[in-house]
């Protein structure tokens, strides 16, 4: 015999079968038992393990009826089971399931020669036994095949249900001492149902089990007594154990005393149903759950869900292809970039140009360099070196050597100075080609990498909660709420999110909100809500409350006699915990300085949108404008507020110095840097810092800071200001950075103000 799979499945998978073994030996009705033997054949029908299962069908008939008979009648029928087995083993073929019921009917030839004069009530016991049969192998085959889901068709729930009765039938005479089996037993089965959310399920398992033992002992109150406890335990469903195992327990206590006057004999009809919570009450949420998804899935649930994560995976690798693309653009793109030679190869070369053009037609050319040799030479490369150095070369440049002798002195100096100047064009040429070929290049590989960001975000398959979405459901319809469907998952962030499918007349009630909190157990809120096709029916989707959120404050003024400002802020959320601060100061004042603050805010809310790195935007932000060659710089002052890690970043380039109000005390951010445009590559200055309610942020651009004329004199005013109050905080500096003024605007003043507060939940 070879076991097959794991060892540890199999040896508990025939623990089992043996058990069900001695529960069908017990089962009788009128003393008639042909279960036993229609669970042999159905089991080899199946393919059960033939020799385990022939040991334990003997040895459960003589365990319950150790007589002659016994023996005679079951070593026949296992002999004619195992030969037809067999045959077809080895001639390599399934049994046809017409052969297993003649193979049964042979079987029992011993049967039928011991109680042939009672013919009506063989008659019974055959018909018994073919309903047995065919009952056993269609629940045998749903068990044996059905790995990861228990769902049932009618035939098989109504075969599951017959199996269910008879196994109560040979439970109800088994007793260890007085404790009574079938009570444990039951209780068991009736406390995992509950865990499934089905209650139809639940009381139709239970009132067949209760049946079974009813006709076994001939005594239905068990149907009544164990129907009430299965309807309280229903009432009082998951996810409250200890509530359903509370009612439970005292109902059955006033069932014994009233109904069945226990007395004294109370302990052992209450002990199995005691024994059975406690091991409910010890049983893991996390497996209930997983035991009602075996056997209660709702229709389409497995393969829409299972579709979501399928089309999740083919997304992330779509963007890993189209990642390496923009990869390879990348290097195309750097690869295109044009070295600027360097100081000696451009003389060479200049030298080259000049003899070429100013010697070639010269009358002294021979003599010259019959004469001189390589003097000439070396006095040119002398030259063109102090026209790249300076820019341009003169007469009192030429060495004595070279104006003695050559006849063309001004055409040489003039023709120097056009090379150099025509040169310094093309090298201010190729650096703005070159730039806009390293821009592209950095866009392509930020691109790249937001491509995998996204991907390894979305390549986490999604976890479904179906047994709390039934109970949300429910929760909702006592509250007079149809919820057509609920949608609980958890991504890679851990965050529960739900979408709700509701009528439109609902979608705005507070109790949605409440009941999901309830629940979930954590605070949620609506985040959006957007109508489907299917009529009147909306769309919400929840999710985990922010504990935090931010309110700002922001006072502003034009320099005076400026119809714009030059001055221009943003404040924008990205995503759901997430904000953008930005201050953005273009040079001057007036309407080319807020083209070019605009411009410069503008790119930077879209790639911040987008999601892309700090040093990708500034770099970014930065080459697009140096390309200008305008000279319009500008500076920015960026914080970017972290709701759920309480962390603030600064980012500064080219802007003045920032504030954090500290409960009293002033932190001082730093400024630095020079401003966006001014050279091709920037080194911000930044700084990251924790934040809390307490703390106020305060940015300010320099028609600000300048008017308080040092950092110390508005330290201590801010310092001096009472109010928490954001908007007035900001009015508050504004005035005051006016009234050092003579309240006079001599720039542009802008002040942000932001702060940090708790939700309530």
């Amino acid at each position: 015999m070879k076991i097959k799979g794991n060892s540890k499945k199999f040896v508990l998978k025939y623990i089992a079968i043996f058990f069900v073994c001695i529960v069908f030996a017990k089962a009788q009705i009128n003393g008639l038992s042909p279960f036993l033997l229609a669970f042999f054949f159905a089991g080899i029908y199946v393919g059960f393990e033939e020799k385990l299962l022939a040991i334990f069908t003997l040895s459960s008939a003589l365990a319950v009826s150790p007589t002659i008979n016994s023996l005679l009648i079951n070593i026949t029928s296992i002999a004619v089971g195992l030969i037809v087995f067999y045959i077809f083993k080895f001639s390599k073929k399934p049994i046809p399931l017409y052969m297993i019921f003649i193979s049964y009917l042979l079987g029992l030839i011993t049967y039928i020669y011991f109680n042939y004069t009672e013919f009506l009530r063989l008659l019974y016991y055959v018909a018994l036994g073919l309903i047995c049969l065919y009952v056993f192998i269609v629940v045998a085959h749903a068990l044996a095949f059905r790995k990861n889901c228990f769902k049932l068709t009618l035939n098989e729930a109504i075969c599951f249900l017959f199996s269910i009765a008879i196994i109560g039938m040979g439970l109800a005479p088994i007793y260890i001492f007085e404790f009574s089996i079938y009570r444990f037993v039951l209780m068991c089965i009736i406390f995992l149902f509950v865990s499934t959310g089905s209650a139809p399920m639940t009381f139709a398992i239970s009132l067949c089990f209760s049946l079974g033992v009813g006709l076994g002992n001939l005594d239905l109150l068990p149907l009544a007594e164990f129907a009430l406890l299965t309807m309280l335990a229903n009432i009082f469903s998951m996810p409250a154990k200890f509530k359903i195992v509370f009612v439970v327990l005292l109902s059955d206590i006033f069932i014994q005393f009233y109904f069945f006057n226990a007395g004294t004999g109370v302990f052992y009809q209450l002990l199995p149903i005691a024994i059975a919570s406690l091991l409910f009450l010890c049983i893991p949420n996390k497996t209930l759950n997983s035991f009602a998804d075996f056997v209660y899935v709702k229709k389409s649930e497995l393969s829409s869900r299972n579709l979501i994560n399928t089309t999740r995976k083919n997304i992330r690798k779509r963007m890993s292809e189209l990642s390496n693309v923009f990869l390879d653009m990348k290097q195309i793109h750097l690869n295109m970039v044009k070295k600027e030679l360097n100081k000696d190869e451009l003389i060479a070369m200049l030298t080259r140009e000049t003899i070429n053009s100013c010697c070639k037609d010269c009358l002294d050319k021979n003599r010259c360099t019959r004469a001189i040799g390589t003097d000439n030479k070396s006095s040119l490369e002398l030259l063109i070196e102090i026209a790249v150095t300076k820019g341009r070369v003169t007469l009192l440049d030429i060495p004595n050597s070279l104006g003695n002798r050559c006849a063309k002195v001004n055409n040489l100096i003039s023709l120097i100075n056009r090379l150099a100047s025509e040169y310094k064009q093309y090298k201010n040429m190729l650096s703005d080609v070159n730039n806009v070929k390293i821009l592209l290049a950095d866009q392509m590989g930020a691109v790249s990498r937001l491509l995998l960001d996204i991907g390894d975000e979305i390549d986490t398959n999604v976890s479904f909660d179906i047994a709390r979405e039934n109970k949300i459901i429910s929760r909702l319809l006592s509250h007079n709420i149809e919820c057509k469907e609920v949608l609980l998952y958890t991504e890679k962030d851990e965050n529960i999110s739900a979408v709700l499918i509701l009528n439109g007349k609902e979608m705005y009630n507070p109790i949605i909100e409440k009941v999901l909190s309830e629940t979930l157990k954590i605070p949620m809120e609506i985040t959006s809500i957007s109508p489907i096709e299917d009529g009147d029916f909306y769309s919400l989707t929840l999710r985990r409350k922010n504990k935090y959120d931010c309110v700002f404050g922001l006072a502003s003024c034009n320099k005076s006699g400026n119809l714009e400002s030059g001055d221009c802020h943003s404040i924008i959320r990205l995503g759901k915990d997430r904000f953008l601060l930005a201050l953005c100061d273009g040079m001057g004042s007036g309407k080319g300085a807020h083209k070019m603050s605009a411009t410069t805010l503008g790119l930077i809310e879209n790639f911040y949108k987008v999601g892309f790195d700090n040093d990708v935007i500034l770099q970014s932000v930065n080459k697009l404008l140096a390309i200008n060659n305008q000279e319009n710089y500008s500076t920015l002052d960026v914080c970017l507020i972290d709701l759920n890690n309480e962390i603030a970043d600064f980012i500064k380039v080219g802007s003045p110095f920032g504030l954090i109000k500290r409960d009293g005390d002033i932190e001082l951010i730093e400024g630095g840097a020079l401003p966006i445009g001014a050279l091709d590559n920037i080194s911000p200055a930044t700084k990251k810092t924790t934040i809390s309610t307490k703390d106020i942020v305060i940015m300010a651009t320099d028609g600000i800071t300048d008017a308080f004329v040092s950092q110390e004199n508005m330290i201590e005013y801010v310092s001096r200001l009472a109010s928490n109050n954001p908007q007035t905080l900001a009015e508050s500096i504004l005035n005051e950075a006016l009234r050092l003024n003579d309240n006079t605007a001599k720039d542009d003043m802008t002040v942000l103000v932001a702060r940090m507060y708790l939700k309530s939940n």
